[in-house]
């Protein structure tokens, strides 16, 4: 396992909700005394109520209201403190990937909502990050997946509150970052097709920074035991190319074995074209290693075999993190790198 450590202060929290309108609450002094929620309703030109219900993301909130409320709070520097209200995180993924809602990110999502709701950390969910980010509370952001836009909306948000990346690559070590070993993911597994005596090993990965870091341990492993590097066999695909057309390729190149890495089914895929689109016997005529899918891939047939990332132990130091950046507190290993394990079925002969 491979970790970069820094000393470097925590980033301040960042506004949050405030769970009641009754009294005044702690906050940082403006013109020589605290702002209160009293100064914001009078700014926003709106009841001390609605104040509340907008601090709090509830809804029963006219948007042009919510917009003035939060102008009037960043005005202010009104900042309520983290240890006298419950705090809210926000968990962010690309709105443009599928695996929202089946596979890697929602597997994650969930994981992330279990350990945050065990600390009695609120979570957000934006379906439009875009639209719905501007008008809410929150302390913080773990970001499962990101594409352009998305990863220049974070970037502007990291100035003012923590945020922790997950499989970002390559890492940066000023963030925080939490992460597969995906490098030696790549090497595993070419390593277990060697050893098995495959000559011909293929790699199935999009063109996406967490599958190209596979492909270099992927690569090294082959480099190492002295086979060649068919490019037609080890090229990571764009959104252009659909699954079927790539796998058709690999074998065509004289593939004698395949790694599809991932989480999101993407092996199980790659099976049912091997075995069903084109005829194929796995491992017989071909061997596959995935990305295990927990309670999937040990019921296929044949049980695949395939690299396990731990994601249930990445949200937990994801969650942690965030914990500590929110209460103030410092974070001394900004990037942790979790070992992944080799799980062996019957996929490979």
């Amino acid at each position: 396992m491979k970790k970069s450590t820094s000393k470097k202060s925590s980033p301040a929290s960042a506004s949050s909700p405030v769970k009641s309108a009754a009294k005044p609450i702690a906050l940082p002094r403006i013109a020589g005394k605290k702002a209160t929620i009293y100064d914001l309703a009078r700014l926003a030109n709106v009841s001390p109520g609605t104040v509340s219900r907008v601090l709090n993301n509830r809804d029963r909130v006219k948007a042009e209201t919510r917009e003035s409320v939060l102008r009037a709070a960043a005005e202010l520097n009104l900042k309520p403190q983290a240890s006298v209200r419950n705090r809210e995180i926000v968990i962010l993924s690309e709105p443009t990937y599928p695996d929202r809602f089946g596979g890697y990110s929602a597997t994650f999502t969930a994981h992330l909502s279990y350990a945050f709701s065990r600390r009695n950390i609120g979570v957000l969910l934006p379906l439009n990050p875009f639209e719905e980010l501007p008008t809410k509370f929150f302390d913080g952001i773990v970001v499962v997946t990101q594409d352009k836009a998305l990863r220049e909306l974070v970037a502007d948000l990291e100035k003012r509150m923590p945020v922790v990346h997950i499989d970002k690559f390559p890492v940066d070590p000023t963030e925080y970052v939490v992460c597969s070993d995906h490098y030696s993911a790549g090497y595993m597994a070419a390593r277990h097709f060697v050893d098995r005596g495959k000559r011909k090993p293929a790699f199935l990965g999009g063109n996406y920074p967490a599958f190209a870091e596979r492909l270099r341990g992927f690569k090294k492993a082959l480099a190492e035991a002295g086979l060649p590097v068919d490019e037609q066999r080890t090229s990571l695909f764009g959104p252009e190319s659909n699954h079927v057309s790539v796998v058709t390729r690999i074998v065509r190149a004289g593939a004698d074995s395949i790694y599809a890495p991932g989480s999101s089914f993407e092996s199980l895929e790659c099976l049912h074209i091997l075995s069903y689109v084109m005829g194929l016997k796995v491992p017989q005529e071909i061997s596959l290693i995935g990305g295990e899918n927990e309670r999937v891939s040990a019921l296929m047939n044949p049980p695949l075999t395939t690299i396990e990332e731990p994601l249930r132990e990445m949200a937990e130091q994801a969650v942690d993190m965030l914990d500590r950046l929110t209460m103030g507190r410092a974070v001394t290993e900004r990037n942790l790198m979790l070992p992944v394990r080799l799980i062996d079925r019957n996929s490979v002969q």
